[in-house]
């Protein structure tokens, strides 16, 4: 291994793997292929000694220098090991000893790293020092050699060079780092939510009919058919009987071991899908729905116990519907009848060995016309649709919509955690985070 070296995750855990002796672990957080690492040398007979120093800021996680698995984990270890634990506040360096191999590396965020390019050459990162780290150092970098023969920085930046760089930075300049900041924070604690319910409403549903069978004068025709056919005349929804749950849960409520009845409708779901937006989403004016993070888990979780109330709606409105629809196919069929005699539509025609078409022959191409007229999947098929979005760059600096912000999430603004803690400014780490001590 050179002394200038990429260093990432398994090469890391490499290192701990080999360690027999004493390990010593300095990093801003860990994740979860470090912490097994480290799990398995306490599972050995003759276990290493190990010192482990961590930051325990959640904003480590969120920038990706670690990872929630890999916390959860070294949580576990700390508490079935009875292993002590470190703190160092604004930690982002790291140090691997493994007995006699010491690496001092950076660590790169998973939230930088995801978005670098190096050209299918690796990053170097790290220094692995050895018995005279300072000799290693001056002969990796030619301090006193050719530079053909370093081991670190062989090429000279020419002056096109740096201009390529000026230039790409003039065309896409790096953002602010205050709004850098405030999108982060903004990310962390508020998404966009759009919200809707589509494919239930039978009440307004009309089947298409081919316009040439609308032929013929009959007053119950006239009154169910404009170019169309209401289904559910007379009605004004469809009621059915479905289990009742628990909406944190998403379990059957249960009387006397079975399972509660309750009557659902469109108005029901009507009113649930209301009651979700009550309950989790907050308007802001021109921009649309937001939901704090705080509240994603519940939210979750009142969205699939709604889809189980529409799938349950939906199945028994289907064996209702089938029967309601193969009685107006015959009823229509008869009533069309007439007309279709005496007009017969040039399609029915075409297929007929004989000029004399019968009115078994007519009434079945009708039925066939009116089934597919009356496809239930055409017109009827209860969706609930969720997508998340996170706030842009443009809307986090629009001062009004921070405005608005401050008056709909009161709540919010008024605790040392709050949205707005650290948007004006970037101040000192150590200044904002004493929270988190």
């Amino acid at each position: 291994m050179t002394t200038f070296s990429s260093i990432n995750e398994e090469t890391l855990a490499a290192a701990i793997s080999r360690c027999q002796n004493r390990l010593v672990y300095i990093a801003p957080s860990v994740t979860l292929r470090i912490t097994v690492a480290i799990e398995e040398l306490l599972q050995r007979s003759n276990e290493p000694s190990i010192t482990l120093v961590i930051d325990t800021d959640p904003e480590v996680c969120r920038l990706g220098y670690g990872t929630v698995e890999g916390l959860k984990h070294l949580q576990q270890i700390v508490e079935t090991h009875c292993l002590p634990l470190r703190y160092q506040e604004g930690l982002r360096v790291g140090v691997l000893i493994s007995d006699e191999e010491v690496i001092a590396y950076a660590p790169t965020p998973l939230l930088i790293e995801a978005g670098t390019t190096s050209n299918g050459q690796s990053q170097s990162n790290a220094i692995i020092l050895g018995s005279n780290p300072l000799k290693e150092i001056l002969s990796a970098c030619a301090e006193d050699t050719l530079l053909t023969q370093a081991e670190i920085g062989n090429r000279a930046i020419t002056p096109n060079m740096l201009n390529s760089t000026l230039s790409s930075l003039k065309e896409q300049p790096p953002k602010a780092y205050d709004i850098s900041r405030i999108e982060r924070v903004y990310s962390s604690k508020l998404q966009y939510v759009e919200f809707e319910v589509i494919g239930y409403k039978l009440s307004s549903r009309r089947a298409k009919i081919p316009n040439d069978l609308l032929v013929g004068n009959n007053e119950m025709l006239e009154k169910r058919m404009q170019n169309s056919f209401s289904l559910l005349e007379g009605k004004d929804t469809l009621v059915v009987e479905i289990n009742d749950c628990d909406p944190q849960t998403n379990e059957p409520k249960l009387i006397k071991g079975e399972p509660k009845k309750i009557d659902y409708s469109e108005i029901h779901i009507e009113k649930d899908r209301k009651k979700i937006y009550e309950d989790f989403l907050t308007v802001i004016p021109k921009h649309g729905q937001l939901i704090t993070r705080a509240r994603r888990k519940a939210f979750d979780a009142r969205i699939a116990w709604f889809e189980s109330r529409l799938k349950a709606f939906e199945k028994g409105v289907r064996e209702r519907l089938e029967k309601e629809i193969d009685k107006s196919i015959e009823e229509l069929s008869i009533i069309l009848l007439e007309g279709v005699r005496k007009h017969p539509p040039a399609r029915y025609l075409k297929f007929s060995y004989s000029p004399n078409i019968t009115d078994e022959q007519f009434i079945a191409e009708i039925e066939r016309d009116l089934q597919q007229a009356f496809d239930v999947d055409k017109f009827f098929k209860p969706q609930v649709n969720v997508v998340f979005k996170d706030l842009t760059y443009e809307t986090i600096r629009d001062p009004e919509f921070r405005k608005l912000l401050n008056q709909k999430f009161r709540g919010l603004n008024q605790s040392s955690d709050d949205l707005f803690h650290e948007h004006d400014s970037a101040p000192e780490y150590g200044s904002q985070n004493q929270h988190n001590k």
